[in-house]
Parts: C-alpha cells; structure tokens; sequence
C-alpha cells in the first residue's frame, strides 16, 4: 500500500503515515528500510498490520523536515466557479488477483474507504470464475452419488450455494466503497432493490472511473494522496 508520511518525530523515531485507503497508521524508524529517515511529505509504500505501518520504503523523498501540523487536505465540493481540477497520473494497480484476495480477507467487512474500478472488477471476475468452478465441481459429485442416469432432475448445490453465501457480504461492501469512490453515499447499494433496471443502474455506475480528489472516505484509491495538488489552481 502507499502513503504519505503526515509525522515524523526524529528524536523518538516515531511517526504518522496517511495510507491510500484513508486510514492513518503509526509507525517506528525501526520499520523503515534501507537506512532511509523519513520526513513529513514522503511517499511510502508499506505494509499495514492494525493501525502499524511495516516494512516501510521510501518511494518519494519529496518532504521537509517540518515542525507544523500538517494542514488538512482540501475536499472538492464540486461547486460552481471552481476551477478544472488537473488530471493527476493513476498510481500503480496492486493487480486485480490481489483485488480479489483482499476483498475476501482484510477488507471483507470493509464498508468505509474507496474501492477503485480495478478493485471492484477485479472481485467480480474472479468472484464469477469459482461460481463456475463450484458449480462443476457440485455437477460432478451429483453425478458421482446419483449416477449419470439416475441424475436427471437432481442436482446438490453443495459448493455453489457456500460459495454465494460466503461472497454475499464483501460484494456488498466493495460496491459500497465503489460508491464512496464516486464521492456517492453507499446506501445507493439499496438501487439494487428497484425492479427491472435498478441492477443496470448501479452497473452503470461501477463503470464511472475514480475521482481524483480526496472526499470523506479517504484519498483516491486509483490516483493518490497527490490528487490534492492542482484541485483549486
């Protein structure tokens, strides 16, 4: 994961760093590699264990030394008279397989935080591919304890019907951060629910590419904490 050094106490060794998904983890010098010392305004990359950043490095020597609180970072309102926010470049993709992995473990009751299009994606197409697999797999133990001709009509949904079970909860909640992505309330999951074209909508939705701009949920999975820089210019 990447982030941001928000803190660094040079004395104690000591520090804050603001992760891409919007959470802020501590972090000691001990866990910096490379003999590298970070300052306030590095870009790191990390791994977060609880709210502990480890095996930290330095991506971004970009900060300086700074005794100031960190000013908070501006949320695009969107509203009229603001200039056009500049592009930023997307950061690069952690790959859809890790994606998916992440939906189903650390971020399986993950309703908070912004969840890119490569995230979301991601979940579904490898979330679809072990329905298939399940299903196969039922298919042939239906066959092996009916036999194939006394089969016809039966069929044990044993590993599908776990498989749909188990995925229910994470789908839900990578649509939800989807949503926060989009700088959209998650409760527009409840679309869903409308007859006939409520899917549609919220597949149209999850097309949408990330914003740019940091909101509530946290800083842009897909573009960074650097989105920030051009939002009023």
């Amino acid at each position: 994961m990447r982030g941001q050094v928000l803190k660094a106490d040079s004395v104690e060794g000591l520090g804050l760093i603001l992760g891409d998904d919007g959470v802020r983890y501590n972090f000691s010098q001990a866990q910096v590699r490379d003999n590298n010392r970070l300052v306030q305004g590095h870009v790191v990359d990390f791994v977060g264990m609880g709210n502990e950043a480890r095996d930290i490095y330095l991506l971004e020597a970009t900060g300086q030394p700074s005794t100031q609180p960190v000013p908070p970072q501006p949320v695009s309102q969107g509203y009229a008279g603001a200039a056009p926010y500049a592009q930023p470049m997307a950061v690069k993709s952690d790959g859809i397989w890790t994606y998916f992995l992440r939906c189903l473990s650390s971020s399986y009751f993950k309703f908070n935080g912004r969840a890119r299009r490569q995230e979301y994606w991601g979940y579904i197409l490898f979330s679809i591919l072990a329905l298939i697999l399940a299903f196969v797999v039922d298919t042939i133990l239906t066959l092996s304890i009916f036999g194939v001709d006394d089969s016809e009509g039966y069929f044990l949904p044993l590993f599908t019907a776990l498989w749909i079970l188990y995925t229910i909860i994470p789908g839900i909640a990578v649509t939800v951060r989807r949503f926060h992505d989009q700088d959209l309330s998650g409760w527009m999951y409840l679309l869903n629910l409308i007859p006939y074209v409520g899917g549609l909508i919220v597949f149209v939705f999850m097309l949408i590419d990330s914003r740019a701009e940091p909101n509530v949920h946290g800083p842009s999975p897909k573009y960074g904490i650097r989105g920030t820089v051009d939002t009023f210019a």
